[in-house]
């Protein structure tokens, strides 16, 4: 089977085990970095963030599933948008990557070396497309 079913397997495990991570996940980024959290002022219902959380799963399964068309459409025009909202360089490279690190928490013993081999491929591409683009 091509691209990564290891990553697919760990989402599975992370919707089986753990539900909705909406919470979870912004609690560690606002923990980490807090000033993010400002930007989030009126999203008075998390709306907002489901939506964006939603959509990194969406680019994750795509990336996972090859060849990843729709997640470089979205990750390269998001990174565009979010640059209006003065959010920091390398900040989709930190959100992906506290996906994975809830996602490895609830899969626990259950987590593998293809799974984490999957994991950082799909991070290695999602930062790739993250980058400004050059001309």
């Amino acid at each position: 089977m091509p691209g990564h079913p290891a990553l697919i397997d760990s989402l599975g495990l992370l919707s089986e085990r753990a539900g909705d991570v909406t919470g979870a996940i912004y609690t560690r980024l606002f923990e980490a970095y807090p000033d993010l959290e400002n930007l989030f002022l009126m999203d008075t219902d998390g709306g907002v963030r489901g939506s964006m959380l939603s959509q990194a799963f969406e680019c994750l399964m795509d990336l996972a599933e090859g060849p990843g068309t729709m997640a470089e459409t979205v990750i390269r025009s998001e990174r565009v948008n979010h640059d209006t909202y003065d959010v920091p360089a390398g900040m989709f490279e930190v959100f992906f990557e506290i996906i994975r690190d809830v996602t490895k928490n609830a899969a626990g013993d259950d987590w593998s070396p293809e799974m984490d081999a999957a994991w950082t491929s799909i991070l290695r591409d999602a930062a790739r497309l993250s980058r400004p683009m050059t001309t």
